[in-house]
């Protein structure tokens, strides 16, 4: 990836299998900014990653972290320069295809073994979640907030 990975957008990146960011590149949970909670899988994924406390800081936050700080904590695989994303995700990407697919399948299942579960646990949690902070002043106040180019005062109204 090249440039912000931002809300939804960093719950993909954090749902790869492999990823590989530019020196430029940034990351962000920032649904908390408009008034949400994380959506995309990442109160499944991010906590594994990085442990409760940090992922607990980025997504209350809303912080941004460069690519280097992303490496440093698992986030992504590899970080290159911007002329060097192409050929590397390329090379990635044959050195998969020429792998032996039913050995990458079975370590895929093995990684993943018991975790479907979990996981659809967390969809449901946070689809819940997301409908009920939709619902709330915040979300308008974020939004126009955001739309306006304004810091949100959350808190106004009934939550």
């Amino acid at each position: 990836m090249h440039g912000p990975a931002v809300g939804i957008g960093f719950s993909y990146v954090l749902a790869s299998d492999i990823s590989v960011a530019t020196r430029e590149a940034t990351f962000s949970q920032s649904f908390v900014r408009v008034g949400l909670m994380p959506d995309g899988g990442s109160t499944y994924f991010l906590p594994g990653l990085v442990g409760y406390a940090r992922a607990f800081e980025l997504m209350a936050t809303g912080a941004t972290i460069k690519a280097e700080e992303a490496l440093r904590l698992g986030l992504v695989n590899h970080v290159v320069p911007r002329e060097e994303l192409d050929p590397m995700v390329d090379a990635l990407a044959a050195r998969l295809a020429a792998a032996p697919q039913p050995a990458l399948a079975r370590i895929k299942a093995a990684l993943s073994r018991g975790e479907q579960e979990r996981l659809a646990a967390a969809l449901d949690f946070e689809a819940e979640g997301q409908a009920d902070c939709f619902a709330s002043s915040d979300f308008l106040e974020g939004v126009t907030a955001f739309m306006q180019k304004r810091a949100p005062v959350f808190g106004k109204g009934k939550g």
